[in-house]
């Protein structure tokens, strides 16, 4: 009689329900061949195929108890393929949508990240270096960079000519000109 004919007649569910390892081994060795050519056409896949029944396997052994009939496991078995397989690709898909979303922001989050590091080690000389100026000229410097005043507001506020905030304007810059790294100065100059 051949053994494939005779597989589902001499097959015992109640010692796969037992936990019976023979039993399971014997399903095994009748169905992992099977089943992973089944897998590796939908995959396309050879390793993620073996992958994947053996997933498939280990989740009944885990279930042996829940099998009553040869053909509910016989169903199982190829419909847990087919699902397993199908969620593999959708994974597959998912990180390959990661890694091209990646590959796209990462260019630009390492130019960002760098201007970023740049901006703020030019704000933090500037800030120093307004520090360092002679009182009228550091608190206009502090209102027109540091609370972005134009030079009427800074004059209102102040209740000075508009003429004497640019006057003193124009020194402190030539002050901070000497002071500052031309990066520096260059991107103070871009608040005005």
């Amino acid at each position: 009689m051949d053994k494939k004919a005779a597989f589902p007649d001499s097959f015992s569910m109640s010692a796969l329900r037992r936990g019976d390892k023979a039993t399971f081994n014997c399903l095994f060795s009748e169905y992992y061949p099977t089943l992973c050519f089944f897998a590796e056409k939908l995959l396309k896949d050879r390793f993620a195929a073996e992958e994947v029944v053996q997933g498939v396997m280990l989740k009944v052994w885990e279930k042996q108890a829940d099998f009553d009939e040869f053909i509910s496991l016989k169903a199982f078995l190829f419909i847990s393929t087919r699902n397993a397989s199908l969620n593999y690709l959708d994974k597959i898909q998912r990180q390959r949508k990661h890694e091209q979303t990646l590959e796209m922001l990462a260019p630009a989050s390492e130019e960002v990240t760098l201007t970023t590091i740049f901006k703020a080690e030019a704000m933090r000389e500037i800030y120093n270096a307004i520090e360092q100026l002679p009182e009228k000229y550091r608190l206009i410097m502090e209102l027109a960079y540091k609370e972005e005043l134009k030079n009427a507001e800074i004059a209102e506020r102040l209740s000075i000519p508009i003429g004497t905030v640019n006057k003193q304007k124009m020194r402190a810059l030539k002050t901070l000109r000497k002071l500052l790294s031309p990066k520096s100065f260059s991107f103070l100059l871009s608040f005005f």
